[in-house]
């Protein structure tokens, strides 16, 4: 029988160490994590996250602007479009489901294009608020931010082309070279 006097102290027991537990089928080693922390640390993923800083401060620069509402239209849907769009890429990215769709979706060359779209679009965007933008400080601001965002997209697309060129997806233009055409 235990004293409970002055002198004693409660035995104190080891740690227990825990360990996270991961479900795979029966012969299987255990799956890794679906996050690609290497492509969230990467240049893709601060290039996309540069986007859509950009993208979102050209948005809000043209919905202050309280003149020509025309032209911050076509500002605003270009700088939200590219923003729900770059946000999607880059969750497609970081939980690596392109590689899911290598073999149906030419992804990377889908990418790239993308990227030329948007740049060029980004380029009308920024002349578009450079004209309206005298005494203008909303689009003043925007104009800067749309040329800032075509540089970043710009960026992305050499990424891009350069991805996809070392893939074995999506059309190749060959050197003029045809293959299995017998030509008249």
């Amino acid at each position: 029988m235990m004293s409970s006097g002055a002198g004693s102290q409660p035995q104190q027991s080891a740690p227990i160490e825990t360990m996270p537990t991961v479900y795979a089928e029966p012969g299987q080693p255990p799956t890794e994590s679906t996050v690609d922390v290497d492509f969230l640390k990467g240049v893709g993923g601060i290039l996309k996250v540069v986007e859509m800083v950009f993208s979102l401060v050209v948005f809000i620069c043209a919905s202050v602007s309280e003149d020509h509402k025309d032209a911050c239209g076509w500002i605003q849907f270009v700088s939200m479009t590219a923003f729900v769009l770059t946000i999607m890429l880059y969750v497609f990215h970081a939980f690596k489901l392109p590689p899911k769709f290598a073999k149906s979706i030419p992804f990377k060359f889908c990418e790239f294009c993308y990227y030329a779209t948007f740049t060029l679009f980004y380029f009308i965007s920024g002349v578009v608020a450079a004209c309206f933008a005298t005494g203008n400080a909303a689009l003043s601001a925007a104009a800067f931010f749309t040329f800032a965002s075509m540089c970043v997209f710009g960026a992305d697309i050499y990424f891009r082309f350069v991805a996809w060129r070392h893939s074995n997806e999506g059309p190749f233009f060959s050197s003029g070279a045809t293959q299995g055409v017998t030509l008249p």
